[in-house]
Parts: structure tokens; sequence; C-alpha cells
């Protein structure tokens, strides 16, 4: 079994044989170099002879020791029959009249060599070919199921089968003809792949300059050494070669194919099945006897068994009989993953919604499932984010030090022998290894997945049984990814992960061999996404605040309210200025409950009644007093002086969270005059407290409105950053930033908070002021240099008549500006005045 189309790879059996491609023999091979010669450049032709490469079809020859190319050698007279069948086009598909020649399979370089004629334009042969090609996402599976891509071939190939010959990353160019630039390689080489590095060296004082091209991929190289060997740029012809591969390097990659990645496969497999986790098999893991033994130790000390273990065997029923928003969305999300794999999933809404929790109750009878929690592990170094991934993931061993050492090997190798060894090992190079290991071991569970299904078909029809039921045979259950803080820091040192896991995810989707769920709290993921996998239409769902009624009865809930019971009206303004945010919810209830078992516990100490009513509580046969907790059995009073006090704690914190992050005000004299000046610092004070001052009068401001306020003066930067520190959300309106509201409900009370205190107010509007004041002095100043510049032109008598009247009205005009400028200048000093009277030292 060698290929599959997107639609057959999930159903396929071993005993089903899919068509092959034939390579030509050795004798073929060279025939077909020798005929495959620059006739191929023309434009076009009547008859014209040209090429297609289309890479993927073999696994690339590692070393001389690589068993898999030995494999494909042994199968490669199979292939030769279907070749036409399956890349090439029908005829009534191409403008022009379309004859198939030949074929040759490069095995070493893992790829086909298609020879056609063609009458008309070639660029409408070779898009033709290549439209199909991706319309049909024809995958090899003995590549990792990775798919089969084409590409023009520009120059003369050359199809060879040395044996010292490796095909590698890097490729060497040696230039026949004027040298060309890096610009030029690069606008040649980067359409077959993504480059590293791109270098230009001269051996010898007069000798011509060479060049190296080095892609993340050997895939790419390969691609671009069949196809543009021999091609002419300008006046300059290529010529392109593998770099050699050092021995040592050559053992080490063939012993990591050998050994180091079936090891991996099985860890990422059982990592993903659990095969071997203890919580599988006794129900409990270390961390749960852990916990038990701790809660049994405090209440053998305490007398009692801690309340954290009732109140989260009581999140699922409030969340489920109060919480009704979610219904929704769960049975979505449900429906989702059950669903066989056709497209990706993102759940995105502001901080604090509470994805996770949404994610967790509807994957807790998923039996295959990976989380990669990218904010626990991006913008670490990279051989801990390396690491980490590493771990999420189950993918063991990696030998991540080779990032950080491979650099350092190669500069004391290339400064010894003149070459570069090629130990180093980029980041993205190693991501995308986990992400290959990963998906095979995906693609052999969901394999088994069918084999399952397909037996118990098979035992059906040959026990001649009546039609099974869905309960008899198994439906296919497919991993689901769960991919937690995507796009949740653009600014991180590993940023270019959301463009990788966005290329994997389209892999896994075309293969159908997992469910993949983007979780994400940046509203900008919803375009990414779209724009990152364009073929398909990613499912979204978007969550949002709860309702009052909703927060009401979810607090009612989590306080353990007698039913009727009412909430004083301290406790509902509270959650009405929450605004129906999840995690601040669960903050305001934790203070409430807090406070209370304080309070109780301090006058029960004084108070027989209180005494005997906790040993009540205390016994499991008093059942009327047992189920009654501390919110229950306080008195509106109590109750609404512990919301007061959680209230105003949680505002208090969200205040000096808003000072320290929004207003820098953690910033003291030392750091503004070191090296992390502010100069790096995305916004400046002023402008967030411009936003405050908006923020508190208006529930949401107009986006284009404030972005052409004096303080922003129309750049947007500033409140794109302010957005991703979490301090506003900015909402869309058809694909468009558009209205823009506080980052989390509650911090409009704490807006409004600032700006009540006179003093602290009155020094940021003094900074607001100090800025404008400079802002406008400039301006003043431009327009005063301007006219002092007119005047004198003016008073030359070099201008006629006609240029002097121009010059007299452009200098009226700046002299109108002048005098507005001098007008804000005047408005401004008296604000600034007034204000330093607020803050003005009686002595």
């Amino acid at each position: 079994m060698t290929f599959s189309t997107k639609r057959l790879l999930p159903l396929i059996p071993n005993n089903i044989s899919l068509p092959v491609f034939a390579a030509t023999t050795n004798a073929n091979a060279r025939r077909f170099a020798a005929t495959s010669n620059s006739a191929s450049n023309s434009n076009d032709s009547n008859d014209t002879t040209l090429a297609m490469w289309f890479e993927g079809v073999y696994p690339i020859k590692l070393s001389r020791w690589d068993p898999r190319h030995v494999w494909a050698r042994y199968n490669a007279k199979q292939l030769k029959d279907s070749a036409k069948k399956e890349v090439i086009p029908p005829q009534e598909t191409f403008k022009g009249k379309f004859t198939y020649l030949n074929s040759v399979s490069s095995i070493k370089e893992g790829g086909l060599l298609v020879r056609f004629l063609y009458e008309g334009d070639k660029k409408d042969a070779f898009e033709t070919i290549e439209k199909f090609i991706e319309n049909k996402g024809i995958r090899s599976l003995i590549v990792g199921g990775s798919r089969i891509k084409s590409h023009p071939v520009e120059g003369v190939p050359w199809i060879e089968d040395l044996a010292s010959s490796i095909p590698s990353a890097r490729i060497n160019l040696s230039f026949q003809g004027p040298e060309l630039s890096t610009e030029q390689l690069y606008n040649e080489f980067r359409k077959f792949g993504k480059i590293d590095t791109i270098n230009i060296q001269q051996t010898a004082k007069d000798s011509p300059k060479d060049g190296h091209v080095e892609f993340l991929s050997s895939k790419a190289a390969t691609s671009a050494r069949v196809c543009m060997n021999g091609k002419v740029v300008g006046s300059t012809r290529i010529f392109v070669s593998y770099e050699p591969l050092p021995i040592i390097l050559a053992v080490l990659t063939f012993l990591s194919f050998l050994i180091f990645d079936p090891m991996r496969v099985f860890f990422v497999t059982n990592a993903v099945t659990e095969r071997f986790s203890v919580n599988r098999y006794l129900g409990f893991g270390i961390g749960d006897v852990f916990s038990s033994s701790k809660s049994f130790l405090m209440s053998l000390i305490f007398g009692r068994l801690p309340d954290v273990a009732s109140e989260n065997d009581f999140d699922e029923e409030v969340e489920s009989h109060f919480m009704k928003e979610r219904k929704e969305y769960e049975a979505k999300l449900n429906i989702f993953l059950k669903e066989t794999p056709e497209t990706a999933m993102l759940i995105y809404g502001p901080k604090g919604t509470r994805h996770t929790d949404l994610i967790e109750k509807c994957t807790k009878s998923e039996p295959y499932i990976m989380r990669i929690r990218l904010d626990e592990i991006i913008n670490q170094p990279d051989h801990i984010f390396l690491d980490q991934l590493s771990r999420q993931t189950g993918c063991f061993p990696m030998f991540n030090w080779t990032v950080s050492t491979g650099n350092l090997l190669d500069t004391i190798v290339t400064a010894t022998t003149g070459t570069k060894a090629g130990f180093a090992s980029t980041a993205e190079s190693q991501i995308r290894k986990i992400f290959e290991i990963t998906t095979i071991a995906l693609n052999r569970i969901v394999h088994s997945e069918h084999q399952k299904r397909l037996a118990a078909l098979n035992h059906f029809q040959l026990s001649n049984q009546a039609p099974p039921s869905t309960d008899v045979v198994p439906d296919i259950e497919y991993p689901v990814i769960v991919i937690e803080g995507f796009l949740g820091n653009e600014k991180a040192k590993q940023a270019y992960v959301y463009e990788l896991l966005t290329e994997w995810t389209n892999t896994l989707v075309e293969m159908q061999v997992a469910q993949v769920v983007f979780v994400s709290d940046n509203p900008a993921a919803v375009k990414y996404l779209s724009r990152a996998i364009p073929r398909k239409t990613i499912e979204t769902i978007a969550l949002a605040d709860a309702s009052f009624s909703s927060s009401i009865s979810y607090a009612q809930g989590r306080l353990g309210l007698v039913f009727g019971q009412k909430l004083p009206v301290e406790l509902e303004l509270a959650i009405h200025a929450l605004g129906g945010r999840l995690t601040d919810l669960e903050q305001l209830v934790q203070k409430v409950k807090a406070a209370l078992r304080a309070k109780n516990q301090s006058s029960n100490s004084n108070n027989s009644n209180g005494t005997i009513l906790q040993k009540l509580r205390r016994t499991a046969f008093v059942s009327e007093t047992h189920d009654l907790s501390d919110a229950a059995l306080a008195t509106p009073e109590q109750l609404a002086d512990a919301a007061s006090r959680a209230f105003n704690d949680i505002v208090v914190r969200t205040e000096t969270e808003i000072r320290k992050i929004g207003l820098f005000e953690d910033i003291g004299v030392a750091t503004v005059s070191s090296s992390t000046s502010p100069s790096k610092k995305e916004w400046t004070a002023v402008q967030m407290w411009k936003i405050v001052q908006l923020l508190t009068k208006f529930e949401e401001v107009s986006y284009d409105d404030l972005r052409y306020h004096p303080l922003f003066k129309g750049d947007e930067t500033a409140i794109q950053a302010i957005e991703r520190a979490g301090l506003v959300s900015i909402g869309l309106h058809e694909g468009r930033p558009y209205i823009i509201r506080a980052g989390r409900p509650i911090y409009r009370t704490a807006f409004a908070r600032l700006q009540s205190d006179k003093k602290y107010s009155a020094i940021m509007g003094l900074k607001t002021v100090k800025t404008l004041i400079n802002d406008e002095t400039a301006t003043l100043k431009e327009h005063e240099s301007e006219l002092s510049m007119l005047t004198g032109q003016i008073l030359t008598d070099r201008i006629g008549m006609w240029g002097a009247s121009d010059l007299r009205s452009r200098a009226n005009f700046v002299a109108k500006l002048i005098g507005e400028s001098h007008v804000k200048l005047a408005a401004l000093d008296a604000e600034e005045r007034k204000l330093k009277k607020l803050v003005k030292l009686v002595e």
C-alpha cells in the first residue's frame, strides 16, 4: 500500500492494494536525462517537450544503509503503469493538446519525473497539473502520509544513482556567467520550500563565486536540485548539487531513523491512548492518592474534611443547571468531535470565559486526546520550549540540546576545515519533526480503529447474521488534538509555532486522522485560521460572558443558598459590575465564602449555640443542617457585608493591575534610564489614561474615533498592543475593528474608581496636557518656520506677480494654522493651571 487520496485513507484495509507508480530502469533514466534538454525553456511552441517533478512519492534516502530505499527499489518495477492515471489530469482539462511520453522515478530523491509534449503555452500545462494535484490531495503513506506536490522543471534534470550523492537539506550552487545576488537566489528557490540560509562565497581570489542554499527540509532541497539544475537566470546558468553529509552526521541520521523514530512513535501513541497509564486501569492516579491522603489527614487534625472536595463535586451540577447558555456550545462541540475530521474548530472568547471548562466537559469520554498548552511553554528558551512541547505530545527522545550546541559544533568544524558540518538544527525543524512523528502515530491509531470496525463487519458478513446495530459494531474514535492558548502571544520568541500548527492542522484534517480544536482569547484568531487553512471552513464557538440572570443563579448555586433565599442588594450590584465573567464571579464567590467562614469561626468560639450548630453540621445524621452552607446560615446583613468586602477587594486589586500594566506605575527612575527604556513600550501612560476616561463615561468607544485622537495620531499600534495586554477588547464589524470595550467588565468599575481619585486624576491630567502641549508646540514651530521661509521668498524681487500671489495664499493659510495652534495652546495652558491647583502643596 503506497498511495491514497484524502477520501480513501481512513478506510483502506491491509489486503487492498492501491495503484502505484512505476519507475524505469537505470538505462531509461540515463536516456531520459539525455533527451530532457533546454527545449523545455521556451515559452511557446507547437510541440514543446516539458517535464514535471512530483515530490513526496518515496521516502528520501537518508544514508547508504537506509532500508526504506532498498524496499522502494525492490518495488519500483510495479509503479509505471499507473503514473499517467494518478498524476496527469484528463485531456479535456488542458487548453492545448497534451501527449504523455514517459516517467522516471528518482527513488533516492523521493520523487517522480514525468515527461510530456504540449502544444500551447507551457504555463497553462504546468498550472493545470499543479491545480489537479492540489485538488486531488494524493498522499504517500510510506513517507508518513505527506502530501505529494508538483513543480515545473525549469532546467535540465539530472537523474543519477551515484552512491556517494546523498540528498540533504543543503545544496551547492555554481554559476556559469555573472554571479547572482542573494535576492535573486531567494526569488528562484523560495517556491520549493522555506529557506534557512543563503550564502555566496569565493574560494579563491580569481575563481568564480559559489553559493549555498539551505532549506528547512530535505524534500524542498531535492525538488530544487531536480528542477533548477541547468536553469538560465539572465545570462547565468546555475548548476545544483548536494552538500556532502559528514560521516558522523549520516550515521546519526540513520540511527535516528532506525532506532529513535520508532521509539518516538511508540511513546506518542502511548501518550494519546494511555495504554500503560495507571489512571486507565486503576481508575485513579498517584495525584489522586496524594489528594485523598491529604484530605484524610486534615480530617483527623481539624475534625472534618475540607470544603474543597464538596465544591468540586458541585461545580458540574451548578453549571449544568444554571449555565444554560453553554448547552448549545456543548452540543455543537460534541457533534464536531464525533464526526469524521473534515475541518478544524476554534473556541474563542475574552479572557475569563473559561474556555477550558467547556473542553474538559466535552472530552471526558474521548479515548484519544492530546493537549498542547502553548501558554505554559511559549516565550521560553528554545531548548526548554522544545522539551516542554515534546513532553506534551509524548515525543521522546528528541535530543533538543542539539539546537543550542549544534551551532557551536558547526562553528568549530567550519573554522578548522573550512566547510560547514551540518550539525546545527533549528528549533523550527525540531518542531516539524515532532509534528511529523505525531502524525504517524495518530495515523496508526486511526488505522487500528478502522481495522476494528472492519473486523466486526466481516464477522457479521461471514456468519450471515442480521445487519449489526451500532452497539455491536464500534464507531471509529478519532484522536482529538486540543491546542490551548493559540495566538496568545504574537510577539513571543516562538511566534512562528502558530504558523507551524496551522500547517500541521491542514495535514491532519486532509488525512482525516484527528479532530483539531483551537482555544484562543485573541479575536484575530478567526481571521488567522481562515487565512492559514483556506480550503476549509473553520467551525467556531464564540464564548461570551454569562447573562445577569445566569450569573445570579451561578452565585446562588456556588454559595449553597437555600431555594427562595434572596441575595442582598450589595451582592447583586457586585455581580452586575462583574458582568458575567465567570472567573471574576468565581473569585467573588470564594472571597464571600472565606469571609463568612472566618466570621463564623471567630463568633463560634464564644458562642455556645454556634458551637452546638457546628457540631450538628459535622454530624452526618442531622440532614436538616448538614447541607446548609455558611452563606445559607448567614444573616442578610452578614452576607451583604461579606459581599461588599469581597467586591471592594476585587476592585482594589484590579486598580493595581491597571496601574501596573496599563499606566506603568511600577517603572522607577532606574528602570527608565536603563537599557530596557520605555521606548520599547508599545503605548504610553497618557494613551491608556485617555481610554480609562472614555470607557468610564461610555460602555464602548468607536475604534476609528479613538485612533485619530491627537494622542494616537492615526496609529493603531498602541490600541492593538493594549488589547494584547487584555486591558481592552476590540469588536469587529464585517472583518474590521469597529468598537473598543473594557477587557473585563470589572475594568469599568476600576476605571471609574481611578478617575474618582481627584489627586490621581489631576496628576494623569497634567501628564496628558503636557504631552499635548509638547506636540502642539512642535507643530507650531513647524508652521512658524514655514511662514518665515514664505515671507522671505515673497519679499525677493526674483518672484513674479503670479508666483508671489500663490505664496501669499499659502502664507495666509499657514498663518491661520498658527492662530489655531495659539488657541489650542492657550486652552491647554489654562487646563494645566487648573490641574496644578489640585496638586499644589500647601506650606
